[in-house]
């Protein structure tokens, strides 16, 4: 779960309550989900889509935030992640300690079951997803006392949240209830999501031993996050979760680029020296949070083997040979293919990048007959054995200088001369 889930089939769903009739204020709310909403929905940090991302501003009924959720949780894919955050007060049932009740704008601190939503309906409907992501996250207190400083203490934080936990799902609670959960005066955010956004709009930057992670886990955010509100002497969040809850990452870390350099050709300093990166060009098939791999474009290495399928032979562009794509998985093949101008993405053609309906540099799988190819593809080269990369080690080399993007355009893949495109690229020719 290292990797950020896919926005496109995710769902997230963001309630806030400001306005009480019979609880303090709270204005900083509005802008705890303004805030949270901007950063899920921006491409450097996550990108959910619009229609993706349900915001619940003061809602009138416990039912209409229940259906909400339901849907948002009925909707999400198996490979998303469903997100619920709740910021307002939270109330504990007086009639029974065990039921945290999240407290909406009708709710009355002396019944809060009357007006206020339970937490068992938001968890009954996180427990039924498809989705192998749940996320809940709880800014709120746990007592009907709730003023400026939003809290008091007779319910303990990690009692509620034993009880509101769910298989699969992690659960991120603001504050323990013996200590006071704030809102601090003159600040736009309550304590814990202020912190929470300036984490995540700033990123983590490990210490000099550690690699920098392309993504931000549910536990690094809490870890950070808990040391920054006891560094100002606020209350101590709390976190429970199940079945690997806490590696799920949440969004792309802010401290490493988030350009993805998929189809890019990128080649070695003059000085730079390494077995397999040293005087080579690469040309990069994949570059996402997990990673990166790549194949070396100059090492011809010897003549296509007899059992490559023969009506496959035409397709392939000058020199007619076996590339040395790199030293891992050197037991298949790797074609790479570029498409004819303006022609449709065969059924097998995948595109380096991958969101660009229009790119015509991809890789494509070998089949029996490539005979429906013929019109399609322009040119082919095959490797074997590819380059793989750790998540920021690509963007390491690039940063140290010692790899180089290119900018010539990506028919210089297919240069009837691969011996000589390192040097070429140096002299930028």
């Amino acid at each position: 779960m290292s990797e950020v889930a896919n926005p496109a089939l995710s769902r997230v769903v963001l309630i806030g309550v400001s306005e009480y009739r019979h609880l303090p204020q709270l204005p900083a709310v509005r802008n705890n989900v303004d805030g949270f909403g901007e950063v899920l929905r921006d491409n450097d940090y996550w990108g959910v889509p619009p229609e993706n991302c349900h915001v619940l501003l003061d809602p009138a009924s416990p039912g209409e935030v229940s259906r909400v959720v339901r849907e948002a949780a009925a909707a999400v894919d198996r490979d998303g992640l469903l997100l619920v955050y709740f910021s307002g007060h939270g109330l504990v049932d007086p009639a029974d300690d065990d039921k945290l009740i999240l407290a909406l704008p009708a709710c009355d601190p002396d019944a809060p079951h009357e007006e206020g939503l339970p937490y068992d309906w938001i968890r009954w409907a996180v427990a039924g997803t498809r989705a192998r992501r749940r996320l809940v996250i709880l800014d709120c207190c746990y007592s009907g006392r709730a003023d400026s400083e939003l809290g008091s203490g007779f319910t303990g934080t990690d009692a509620v949240a034993d009880k509101a936990v769910t298989d699969g799902t992690c659960l991120l609670v603001s504050a323990p209830a013996n200590r006071r959960a704030r809102a601090p005066h003159g600040e736009i955010h309550t304590a814990f999501t202020g912190e929470l956004l300036r984490f995540l709009r700033e990123g983590y930057q490990p210490g000099p031993r550690e690699a920098t992670p392309a993504a931000l886990t549910v536990e690094t955010v809490w870890r950070s996050v808990r040391d920054a509100m006891l560094h100002r002497g606020f209350e101590r969040p709390e976190m429970r979760a199940r079945d690997f809850g806490t590696a799920i990452a949440l969004v792309h870390n802010a401290r490493l680029p988030r350009r993805n350099l998929a189809g890019t050709v990128l080649y070695a300093a003059p000085w730079f020296i390494d077995d397999e990166l040293g005087q080579r060009a690469i040309l990069v098939l994949r570059h996402n949070s997990t990673g990166a791999l790549g194949v070396c474009l100059t090492r011809p290495d010897r003549e296509i083997p007899p059992e490559f399928p023969v009506p496959w032979r035409t397709l392939i562009s000058t020199p007619t040979m076996l590339f040395n794509g790199g030293p891992v998985a050197r037991d298949g093949y790797i074609l790479l293919t570029m498409l004819r101008s303006g022609a449709p993405h065969p059924l097998r053609f995948t595109p380096l990048r991958e969101r660009d309906a229009e790119e015509r540099l991809g890789t494509i799988a070998l089949s029996e007959a490539p005979d429906d190819l013929a019109d399609t593809v322009a040119t082919m080269r095959v490797f074997v054995g590819y380059l793989g990369w750790r998540p920021g080690e690509l963007e390491e080399y690039i940063e140290r200088g010692e790899l180089i993007v290119s900018r010539r355009p990506t028919r210089q893949v297919f240069t009837e001369r691969p011996g000589e495109l390192w040097q070429s690229l140096q002299a930028g020719r």
